[in-house]
């Protein structure tokens, strides 16, 4: 919804329409194709133990299907968690599904008392006649319950889940649903998306609901395939919602650290886009409201600060990157430091050296991860940005360390360089990018 109280989606009461019914080839969804489409659905709604049930009806049967087997685990009547065990059947049709399908299936499930739901899909859609059957035969059979899913419930299940459509079919989403899938992939998986998919959202920013979850797995996405250059999406946002997202994800690091250690996956992407969210939100001279938000998320639940390794666990890395990297760009074109050393640090192995490597039996030994670099400092020279310098003061991006504890120091000395290095947007400029960003309520 609008600031202003009107909807703005294509989707049931305003909402945003993720999926695009028509792109899902549903006359094409046999076989094979359509147990996929199940596993991912039942999985999306908290399906567990997932397995294919072959025999009788599954491989090698005349509509090719494998039948799937699943368990729900539900609270009883005494408060108890319970396993629901499910049967699901895939019916892949051109046409109706035949009425002796369904009865058959029906009764080949009470051979199994531990079934309690037996589950039979397709892809077109079952008979009145063979729908008055279910009943009155459940009226008989009360145990399993039999829940039978044609296209149009599928298409309303599909439309709840676009990470599953963008796995399967993923034509059949709508910009908004490739911005739900991401988000969902990113803040459930850790993982991270296409750069197509990236490009098609920017294309269509305008009209789209761009969040502090969304724009903190967008920005992740960005710098896991490289850098944010081309898509700044904490540039094109007002201070608010930059400030939103960088919050959010501070209060979300030691969940992000959780994951990443869990999985085995490289720390990199989240860093860099934490510290550019830090530094997005200085740029608008929020170091107080940054420092405010720290103090709060970085306790435990007694209300007592992280201990010491902790902090340096979550916020090491991050503090790192922000103060190297305006190290090295802001001296880049000081008359007080040589352009040379900035360049050091990005430099890479010459792609045409370590080829013939690729051939032989031990590879190229890996680039030490020390990144350090002689730094000569012309003393005599006036600091570009404004700070003042002489022979005992150095550059305080170099000499004032950064920790938890002088964040503020830091954050003033950062809020300046950013303030005096990053592009002034005109009046109109502003003007455009205040109403143009969608709103993220």
């Amino acid at each position: 919804m609008t600031e202003d109280g009107e909807t703005d989606g294509d989707g049931p009461n305003g909402a945003p329409k993720w999926v695009l019914p028509t792109e899902i080839p549903f006359k094409e969804l046999k076989g094979r194709a359509l147990e996929e489409c199940l596993f991912w659905l039942l999985d999306g709604i908290g399906a567990r133990d997932l397995e294919w049930r072959l025999g009788g009806i599954g491989s090698g049967a005349a509509d090719g299907g494998r039948d799937l087997e699943a368990r729900f685990y539900t609270p009883g009547a005494d408060g108890q968690i319970e396993p629901k065990r499910w049967w699901v059947e895939c019916k892949g049709r051109t046409g109706t599904v035949e009425k002796d399908a369904v009865t058959s299936a029906c009764n080949n499930v009470l051979s199994d008392r531990n079934v309690d739901c037996l589950l039979i899909v397709t892809n077109t859609t079952f008979s009145n006649p063979t729908r008055d059957w279910v009943k009155t035969w459940q009226a008989r059979f009360p145990k399993p319950q039999v829940l039978l899913w044609d296209q149009p419930v599928l298409e309303r299940m599909l439309s709840d889940q676009p990470s599953t459509v963008l796995r399967l079919f993923e034509s059949g989403l709508s910009s908004a649903g490739y911005l739900r899938a991401i988000t969902e992939r990113f803040w459930s998986l850790l993982e991270f998306s296409s750069i197509e998919r990236a490009r098609r959202i920017w294309a269509e920013r305008q009209t789209l609901k761009i969040g502090p979850m969304e724009r903190i797995a967008l920005i992740a996405n960005e710098f896991a395939h490289g850098s944010i250059h081309e898509r700044p999406w904490g540039g094109y946002c007002t201070a608010q919602e930059v400030f939103a997202a960088c919050s959010m994800a501070i209060f979300n690091l030691l969940f992000l650290y959780s994951k990443l250690m869990k999985a085995g996956l490289k720390q990199e992407p989240i860093v860099e886009a934490v510290a550019y969210l830090i530094l997005a939100s200085l740029r608008h001279e929020q170091s107080d409201r940054l420092h405010e938000v720290m103090e709060i998320a970085l306790r435990t639940e007694a209300g007592e600060p992280f201990p010491a390794k902790v902090l340096d666990l979550l916020l090491g890395p991050i503090l790192d990157r922000l103060r190297g990297d305006l190290q090295l760009v802001c001296s880049s074109d000081c008359d007080r430091f040589d352009r040379a050393d900035s360049l050091k640090h990005w430099e890479r192995r010459h792609p045409i050296e370590g080829y013939w490597s690729r051939f032989g039996r031990h590879g190229t030994p890996p680039k030490a991860n020390d990144q350090s670099y002689a730094r000569l400092e012309r003393t005599a020279e006036p600091c570009r940005v404004g700070f003042q310098v002489d022979n005992p003061r150095s550059c305080p991006l170099y000499q004032t360390d950064i920790s938890v504890e002088n964040l503020n120091d830091f954050f003033a000395i950062a809020t300046r360089v950013l303030k005096f290095r990053t592009p002034v947007l005109s009046r109109r400029q502003k003007a455009t990018q205040c109403t143009s960003a969608p709103s993220s309520s």
